[in-house]
């Protein structure tokens, strides 16, 4: 049996209040990024200590999911998102009176935290809704995602019209107010009188109940590592291989990021249709191919249109990843599904660097298409059902 009481139709307004909630935690998450530049003029900082700055709150908000998502099953993901958007609150506020490197290095640990959010959602969103649309309601919550792309745009606009100190101000005004209106309208899918309660040793046996865990993990490593990757790397591979202006390469990467992005609703909805091993298997293959074709030296429209294509897959292959999730593991889905999402921030993390290193060795970007390749080989033979128990066993039953 279930231990949460899912609904025949699930909770709109839990859907929209948590993927909104998630938007804007990622809007802050990402809020170092676009606003580097003027930090390393502000600061004359080394590239060096740049790279610090945007690694801090991106590694804490992967690492954290993992006991975010355990603290989320265990006490609902109505408490734990309104006490993390309160906190986010107030480092990303103070952040706009940051007089030096140091001072920005110690608010970005702290509100770093908000990319955490991810984790509690997950399990938040799939309890109110039975198995069968699961993967249609978290492919809608992942669309969330979306919060980075109104940092990106937006941080830089604000920045030119008032000063990089205010737009933390005004990115921390929107954390404070989905912290109340969190508390106050959303809603925690009710469990069973006779749940017994469980600990947090018995949160984490999960991980060692199932290899399942670990190609999830492998999996979201690729797709989302693959999706923060290009999200970074196509302005410069435009620019450079190309010839095309910076604000042309930046707004054909954001093609890329919304297709990516919204693409993640249609692999919730295939994954409730579709026996899931084989929807990343077909997704695997297609990406190795495209990465194999992107070593061809081709026209830049031919080029589009194999990136966007690998952004649907992309989209598509997270979703499928967390209704995975949510199904095979109904009892500990923010306890895994904090896992699978440090796992995939960790991907959009290290690769960045392993390719900037390449690059900067080799200066030659088809080197990187092959790393790339290699991850994603990597990860379909893991699929093999010789070497893992079958993925459609249910290893998660009360």
């Amino acid at each position: 049996m279930n231990p949460v009481t899912q609904t025949s139709n699930g909770n709109t307004r839990v859907l929209i209040l948590a993927t909104l909630a998630f938007a804007v935690c990622f809007a802050g998450w990402a809020l170092f990024s676009p606003l580097a530049v003027y930090f390393k003029v502000e600061f004359n900082l080394s590239s060096t200590k740049v790279g610090l700055l945007l690694a801090m709150p991106v590694l804490l908000g992967s690492i954290a999911r993992v006991p975010i998502g355990v603290l989320t099953d265990k006490y609902g993901g109505r408490r734990i998102f309104s006490i993390l958007l309160l906190f986010g609150f107030f480092p990303m506020f103070i952040a706009s009176f940051a007089n030096s490197y140091w001072f920005l290095l110690i608010c970005g640990f702290f509100f770093g935290m908000v990319g955490t959010s991810f984790a509690i959602g997950i399990p938040q969103v799939s309890q109110w809704y039975p198995r069968e649309k699961q993967g249609l309601a978290l492919g809608i919550y992942g669309v969330g995602n979306i919060g980075s792309a109104l940092a990106t745009f937006g941080a830089p606009f604000l920045a030119e019209s008032i000063g990089w100190h205010k737009v933390f101000m005004i990115y921390s005004i929107p954390l404070l107010f989905m912290a109340f209106v969190y508390w106050f309208f959303s809603a925690d899918a009710p469990r069973p009188a006779n749940a017994k309660p469980s600990t947090f040793s018995d949160k984490l046996k999960v991980y060692k109940s199932s290899n399942l865990i670990w190609v999830f993990c492998l999996f979201y490593f690729m797709t989302f590592g693959f999706f923060v990757t290009f999200s970074l790397w196509l302005p410069s591979y435009f620019r450079d291989f190309y010839k095309i202006t910076p604000v042309k390469a930046g707004s054909l990467t954001a093609i890329f990021v919304f297709v990516t992005t919204f693409s993640r609703i249609l692999g919730g909805y295939l994954g409730d249709h579709i026996p899931g091993r084989r929807i990343l298997v077909v997704l695997s293959l297609f990406i190795l191919s495209i990465l194999i074709f992107l070593n061809l030296n081709v026209s830049l429209m031919i080029t589009l249109t194999f990136f966007y294509l690998m952004g649907v897959c992309l989209g598509i292959g997270n979703g499928v990843v967390f209704k995975l999730v949510a199904e095979y593991f109904p009892k500990d889905t923010g306890t895994v599904g904090g896992m699978v999402g440090a796992a995939g921030g960790l991907g959009g993390f290290f690769i960045p660097i392993i390719l900037g290193t390449i690059r900067d060795y080799t200066n030659n970007y088809s080197l990187g298409f092959i790393f790339v390749a290699l991850v994603c080989l990597m990860s379909l033979s893991f699929m093999e059902e010789k070497t893992l128990v079958k993925l459609h066993r249910k290893v998660a039953q009360a």
